[in-house]
């Protein structure tokens, strides 16, 4: 089934995926988490607030109970997905679900399980609970619906954020945020509130129809109000929010957008000041300047795939202190190898106060190469296209964690493949503009002939 990705499930409501599918997930997921020995009495659900959630919540929910009816389900009800993490584990629950579509149009809804300690599923797990999916028939069980009572308050979830910044020493800042009518509108609402920044918040009301635009910080249409309420009112910086709440976009006070591995760069320098020599994980498509800085201040580098699920594995396997990902996510150790938007702008508030310079200028020490961008290539063979390029460029260092990544001495590639799609996806760095222009036609020209 279509619906069963690389890191998570997800469909169009009600073509793809609906609340008969959504029962046999929540049975899927019992059998599953039986095949791997993994406990499974207590469970934590939250959802989003489209307008499908709710119905994909009871269908969950019969499913779980079908198969295991003493399971005992925590239900959160509308919140982020990084405060589901913390509420699994806060809970010590043995998994969790999120129903979300992330940063999806209206019409998709989807589910993103984890076990215990808010460990994600990914990859084969994902597609061993749809093969089992696909094996169930429907069930017509007409159960009630139990819940048990959460041990978690929201308000100490932010008292526990709180605590790891230091607030006496972030500036009084003027920023501009825009949650996209998402699940953190409230979230930063309250936590402004206890910070010594000036803030104008856009559609901090959660509404899963995205009536203004889609909660996308890595889409630039989205961000053009906030880029012009920065210009208008002269805002220090502004921060971006997902849909479900665990990716931040930030723009600079000239309305340019930050790429996500310089975020990445300035919070290793941040996490390696604290805690020295340790790993930091990063994928395939940053920038060379994230290892080189990774290397400056006494850090290891840990090369990973891309796709959160991937990253966060990869995190507990080596035990790194931070991770990143392009497209906006940011993970740590202290919060268990989870991501989490809302922790990534506290910090950011409290590197900037630090440098005492405008944003601009913070990351200009990181904009030292000259990127394509990630350039998309619809293709008949995949994987034919691949070993051609890599015979090509066979004399540079070949890397293969996730497609192919070709190195050389002052430029490097990578070329992946989509997982659900037949694309083949370009990032490509070099030390300057023409030589990076120079070597994306010349690629181009190889996928095209």
């Amino acid at each position: 089934m279509s619906i069963f990705k690389a890191y998570d499930i997800r469909g169009i409501y009600p073509d793809e995926l609906d609340e008969t599918i959504a029962q046999k997930i929540g049975r899927a997921i019992i059998l599953f988490f039986r095949q791997k020995k993994w406990p499974i009495e207590k469970i934590v659900i939250g959802q989003d607030a489209r307008l499908s959630s709710p119905k994909l919540f009871q269908g969950v929910v019969r499913g779980l109970l079908i198969e295991e009816p003493k399971i005992k389900i925590i239900n959160l009800d509308q919140c982020s997905t990084p405060f589901l993490y913390w509420a699994i584990q806060n809970n010590r629950a043995d998994g969790g679900l999120m129903i979300t579509a992330s940063h999806n149009p209206s019409q998709f809804n989807g589910f993103k399980i984890c076990r215990q300690g808010a460990a994600s599923l990914g990859g084969t797990e994902i597609q061993e609970i749809g093969e089992i999916v696909e094996r169930l028939n429907e069930s017509k069980e007409n159960l009630s619906l139990i819940f048990f009572p959460s041990e978690v308050n929201i308000k100490d979830y932010f008292s526990f954020l709180l605590k790891k910044i230091d607030i006496s020493k972030i500036k009084p800042f003027r920023v501009a945020i825009d949650c996209g009518n998402g699940m953190l509108g409230p979230e930063i609402e309250e936590i402004i509130s206890q910070l010594p920044i000036q803030s104008k918040v856009l559609y901090a009301q959660p509404d899963g129809r995205f009536p203004h635009h889609l909660a996308n910080p890595l889409d630039e249409n989205t961000l053009v109000e906030l880029k012009e309420l920065i210009a208008q009112e002269g805002f220090d910086f502004g921060a971006a929010f997902d849909g479900d709440g665990d990716r931040i976009g930030i723009i600079d006070e000239n309305g340019e957008v930050v790429r996500g591995d310089f975020i990445l760069a300035l919070l290793s320098e941040y996490y390696l000041k604290k805690f020295p020599g340790e790993k930091i994980v990063y994928e395939v498509r940053s920038s060379r300047i994230i290892p080189e800085t990774i290397k400056i201040n006494k850090g290891i580098s840990i090369l990973s795939r891309a796709g959160h699920s991937f990253i966060k594995k990869k995190m507990r396997k080596e035990e790194a202190v931070l991770g990143g990902e392009l497209s906006g996510h940011y993970f740590y150790r202290e919060l268990g190898f989870v991501d989490n938007a809302l922790f990534t702008f506290l910090h950011l508030l409290e590197i900037f106060s630090q440098q005492n310079k405008p944003v601009s200028q913070i990351i200009r020490p990181f904009q030292k190469y000259f990127q394509s961008g990630e350039i998309n290539f619809r293709v008949e063979n995949k994987e034919k296209i691949l070993r051609r390029i890599e015979k090509k460029y066979s004399d540079g260092e070949i890397i293969k964690v996730d497609g192919l990544t070709v190195i050389y001495s002052r430029w490097w590639f990578n070329l992946r493949p989509s997982n659900t799609e037949n694309l083949l996806r370009l990032n490509l760095e070099a030390d300057t503009l023409d030589l990076m222009k120079e070597k994306t036609k010349e690629i181009e020209g190889l996928i095209s002939k």
